[in-house]
């Protein structure tokens, strides 16, 4: 009888002993799922505040872009004005000076033309070089000041300050001579037309 109980007491012991262990073992599973899991959530932060930080990025750059296409815009839209208006005062000095369809003149205004239409078809660097070579062959020519003008202008849309403000300075001095000189002409007027702007 002793014997039979000593056995069952062992054997008890031992279930215990044995549920004791899956109990403990059981525990550093979870506690290693939740080590896990404390692991992975940290990096999901980290990865969400990640996403964050680009998709700012990513929308600063749109918004740039975005600015950067309505600013060209505008820019071309300016410039078409301008264009236009040079074109119709051009048109009425030919019109009140009839001494301007004389050789020289003729081919100054052909080389004008010339300038502006690279101008039109946006290929600035050969305008630039157009209107240069335009000073270079009538320095003292009637659109001279013009052609200053338009290179500052097109200085400015390239983002060359410095030549800018060379090229506009070299205009302001011609066109106010030129104000000077002859008031009240359609030249003085087109010419102070183009001072206002460099002075804007």
């Amino acid at each position: 009888m002793n014997r039979h109980l000593l056995i069952l007491v062992a054997g008890l012991a031992s279930f215990a002993v044995s549920a004791a262990g899956s109990v403990e073992q059981r525990i550093d599973r979870l506690e290693r799922q939740m080590s896990r899991l404390t692991v992975l959530t940290m990096e999901m932060r980290d990865l969400r505040k990640d996403l964050q930080e680009n998709y700012g990025a990513v929308e600063e750059m749109v918004h740039q872009m975005e600015l950067l296409k309505r600013q060209q815009s505008n820019s071309y839209i300016d410039l078409d004005q301008r264009i236009k208006k040079i074109e119709d005062g051009k048109s009425r000095v030919v019109e009140a000076n009839p001494s301007i369809t004389g050789s020289s003149d003729s081919k100054e205004i052909d080389a004008y033309n010339s300038a502006f239409a690279l101008v039109r078809s946006i290929q600035y660097q050969k305008a630039l070089s157009a209107f240069n070579r335009l000073i270079k062959k009538f320095p003292k020519g009637e659109y001279t000041g013009d052609s200053w003008y338009w290179i500052g202008r097109l200085h400015t849309i390239n983002g060359n300050k410095s030549e800018a403000s060379k090229a506009y300075a070299q205009a302001k001095s011609i066109l106010q001579s030129i104000v000077k000189k002859s008031p009240g002409s359609a030249q003085a007027k087109r010419a102070a037309d183009k001072l206002k702007k460099i002075n804007r």
